[in-house]
């Protein structure tokens, strides 16, 4: 008899849940209107009924960082990124040198320039990516402890790349043809996706878009390539560019804008619809920017590699506004910046002499501290759940941090994000 009555509760619980033949949807006494409702939620359909949105608007921190791209997300990735900015901060900011070991003696070899950029996984480790390095380096930042995340070509074989879905890493073929992925959720396996012919120094850097591709940023090469990790295929994008850009930034509108670097123009990619555009603002110069980054009140602040005034690009009306000039500028000054949840920009430094910091709320420059060595230290950082910036050592043969001593502090969501965990 308890089966005979747990048969026909599951019965009747599936035909509840089957998808209702509406006539009328949007009529209120209508039979139909309740069932197709509750199917809607059950189902997590997120399209409009009769002009309302069912759709629940999760908290950023809730969301998975493959989710936090996602147009109709940005709403609570700036409400939180707010409210951690401002908590502000409780102290002074400092370097320190976390681990003894010199780099030298990690990676077993001499070469001096041994990474360009830094990631998060969701494993919660900082992946240092090599430029000549023969290893990828995975540093934890709770243990403060480092290890060989898998071998890698060197000779500069890729410059930077993004996490894309599924904690993979997808790097970004610089003199190498490959295509190469890092699985970070299985023991760093290793996937040459393809290989293609493009010349040296074809690309730098990567972003990961909401439809599922993986943009990679030309240097040398005009054409902007994509790997879409659903179809598993790479593709092109029909319209080509100058090429000479630095990095991408990818913004809540689904463009992605390359940062000028060599070329004095900056390009604008549509990922809804992989048009490209341009930006009608000439960049002066040479070697402009190194480094981009959004920030939540709508901006894409660029850091300068050579002697030029930090800028930011308003997205809303598309105008490009002076922050300020780097005290005592020279050449070749930062690469790579990173976004702390005190509402600071740390410009991370190649051949300056000094650390510093871009405040936000009111584009204040602060000079903090001397870099150790003072030649081409650092290229790229990637921000911890304490609020540190480990920063992925180039010319410095040292493992070192700073501290940002933020009191917010960014959820896995957020530092994992597309919009910031890339180079």
């Amino acid at each position: 008899m308890n089966r005979f009555f747990i048969f026909w509760f599951l019965l009747s619980l599936f035909l509840s849940c089957a998808k209702p033949k509406a006539d009328n949807a949007c009529d209120l006494e209508d039979s139909i209107f309740l069932p197709n409702l509750f199917y809607r939620l059950i189902s997590k359909d997120k399209s409009n009924q009769c002009g309302y949105n069912l759709a629940l608007k999760l908290p950023a921190c809730e969301l998975s960082y493959e989710e936090t791209h996602l147009a109709e997300n940005w709403p609570q990735v700036k409400a939180e990124m707010e409210s951690q900015f401002a908590l502000g901060s409780e102290g002074s900011e400092f370097l320190s040198q976390y681990r003894p070991e010199t780099i030298l003696t990690i990676i077993g070899s001499y070469d001096t320039t041994a990474f360009q950029g830094a990631l998060n996984a969701p494993n919660g480790e900082i992946y240092f990516l090599p430029y000549d390095s023969t290893m990828f380096l995975s540093i934890n930042p709770s243990a403060k402890t480092y290890a060989n995340a898998g071998a890698s070509a060197g000779g500069v074989a890729f410059i930077g790349g993004s996490l894309g879905p599924a904690g993979k890493i997808y790097l970004s073929p610089h003199q190498s043809g490959d295509f190469l992925t890092i699985d970070t959720t299985n023991a760093n396996y290793q996937k040459i996706l393809t290989t293609q012919s493009m010349g040296s120094a074809a690309y730098n850097g990567a972003i990961y878009a909401p439809n599922g591709k993986i943009y990679f940023v030309p240097s040398s090469q005009t054409i902007i390539r994509y790997y879409d990790t659903i179809k598993e295929t790479i593709g092109t994008v029909a319209t080509p560019t100058s090429g000479g850009f630095s990095t991408g930034v990818f913004t809540p509108d689904g463009k992605i804008y390359f940062i000028p670097f060599t070329t004095n123009t900056m390009y604008i990619l549509d990922t809804k619809d992989d048009s490209v555009t341009t930006h009608p603002y000439v960049f002066a110069g040479t070697n402009r920017y190194i480094a981009g980054i959004l920030t939540p009140n709508g901006r894409i602040y660029m850091i300068p590699f050579e002697n030029l005034p930090v800028i930011y690009l308003e997205l809303a009306t598309q105008n490009i506004f002076t922050v300020g000039n780097i005290p005592s500028a020279g050449s070749a000054m930062f690469n790579g910046a990173v976004l702390a949840p005190n509402g600071k920009i740390y410009p991370v430094p190649y051949g300056y002499g000094n650390f510093i910091s871009i405040d936000t709320k009111d584009n204040s420059i602060a000079t903090l501290f001397a870099t150790p060595s003072g030649t081409t230290d650092y290229r790229g950082g990637a921000l911890s759940a304490d609020g540190d910036i480990y920063l992925a050592p180039h010319g410095a043969n040292r493992l070192d941090l700073i501290k940002t001593n933020s009191k917010g502090k960014f959820c896995d969501s957020l530092r994992l994000s597309p919009y910031w965990n890339k180079l």
